[in-house]
Formats: structure tokens, sequence, C-alpha cells
């Protein structure tokens, strides 16, 4: 009877309450599971943050956004390539003052090395390599030479220095600036007449309008220059004749 019965009903209740611990402790496992998992993708979350926008979108507000985000399945995206797309919009009608605005002189103040082209009369065009320095031309407006349309690329004959450089006989004219040769005297022969009839293939008029001093003298010899007789003036010594007495030499025929 009674006993049978009441041992009945607690097997049962002893078989429900450990069917629900099982379930509870189930449970635990899983929120510990699941908030394992929301932490390890918290973490990950974190590492991979992405990096601070560096582009000055404050600036560009009253641009359509259209105008470099893609739209649709490509919403977001960035249509523009640096520098070209850049460019399409800023080098449209460049200002000439307001080209520090966005190139840096730390980008563009190492010497550049330029390539440009010598002709003289009877000679074959020679290439010679040229460095260009932005600090010494700070004066000028950056358009002046710079002028293609969107690239602002120098236009070909400023790119060749001379469309601006006519003035070789300028006093104080730094002449190694431009003209550099590993070894003048293999361009100048005989060499006992190198310093005379130098109009025999220069240009005559620039040829007229040069003295010889000492910094004419160092386009060729730039180690004397630098520590033979600071002082002196070359022609003194090694011609017997001072700088202007000497000149008429340079338009002189060979003898």
């Amino acid at each position: 009877g009674a006993r049978e019965l009441f041992m009945v009903v607690s097997a049962s209740w002893w078989a429900s309450a450990a069917r629900q611990l099982r379930l509870v402790v189930a449970a635990l496992v899983v929120l510990v599971a699941v908030d394992g998992t929301a932490a390890d993708l918290h973490a990950q979350t974190t590492v991979a943050a992405p990096a601070a926008d560096s582009f000055p979108h404050a600036r560009h507000a009253k641009v359509a956004c259209l105008s470099c985000h893609g739209t649709g399945d490509q919403h977001g995206r960035v249509t523009i390539e640096r520098p070209r797309g850049c460019q399409s919009c800023h080098h449209q009608n460049p200002a000439p003052d307001k080209c520090a605005t966005c190139h840096r002189a730390d980008r563009y103040g190492a010497a550049k090395p330029m390539t440009v082209t010598v002709s003289v009369p009877g000679r074959a065009p020679a290439p010679r390599t040229v460095m260009f320095v932005h600090a010494r031309h700070a004066s000028r407006p950056c358009t002046e030479c710079h002028s293609t349309p969107v690239t602002m690329a120098p236009a070909p004959t400023k790119a060749a220095c001379n469309d601006c450089h006519t003035e070789h006989h300028a006093v104080g004219r730094e002449c190694t600036a431009c003209h550099q040769l590993a070894n003048p005297s293999a361009a100048h022969t005989p060499a006992a007449l190198t310093h005379q009839g130098c109009d025999a293939c220069h240009t005559p008029r620039i040829i007229a309008a040069l003295t010889p001093t000492r910094q004419l003298c160092g386009a060729c010899h730039v180690d004397k220059t630098r520590n033979h007789y600071l002082a002196g003036e070359c022609t003194q010594c090694h011609f017997q004749a001072s700088p202007a007495q000497y000149k008429a030499k340079l338009t002189k025929p060979p003898v």
C-alpha cells in the first residue's frame, strides 16, 4: 500500500528534480560559452579597429558624396584614386598662391634630377642632368612653370630651364648649378685652345657677354675654386691678364 505509493512518488520527484538540475547546468554551460564567444568577438573587434580617417571630410562638405563614393551595392566605396582623382578637382583652376595648402615643402624639398638638352652649333644635342631645387624658385608662382591642365606638369619649354635662364653672364651666376661635366676637357679639344674662340661653338651673343671671372672658370675647374687661392682671379696668373682684358679672346678665332 501506502509505503509502495510513497516510494513511487518519491522516485518520480527525484527523477524530475534531476532532469531540471541537468537543464539548469546545461543552460549555464551555454551562457558561459556564449559569453566567452562574445568576449572573443569584442577582443577581435578591438584589435581590428580601423585607423582614424585621415581625409579632411569637413573641407569637402559642399561636395556631393557621390563625387567620390559609390552607391547601391558599392555603397560607401571610394571611387577615385590619388593623385589623379584629387587633381580632377583641385587642378581645374589652381590659384598660384594656394599650392602649398596641399603640397608641403617636406615632399618636394629635395633636389630633383632633371634632364635638359644642350645644343651648340656643329655638335649633336647632348643630354645633361641638372639638379632642380624648388627652394631657389620660391619667389616665382608655381603656375608659371606648372601649367599643364589637370596634371600640372611643367610645360616642355619650362622643363628645359633655358626658357627662364638666359642670362648666363649675370653677376654671381653659379655656373656649376647647370653645367656639370665629369671631364670638361673631353668636350673641349684641343686643350691649348679651350679658352679661346668659344663663340665658334657657342652662341656668339652669349659668349660676348661673358667675362672670365673666377666664377666662370669654376664651371669646369670646380676643385680649384674651392681650395686654390680663394681670393684670386684665375686669369691674372694663368693668362697674365685681368678678366676684362682676357674677355676679348673668348670671341677671337683660335690661332
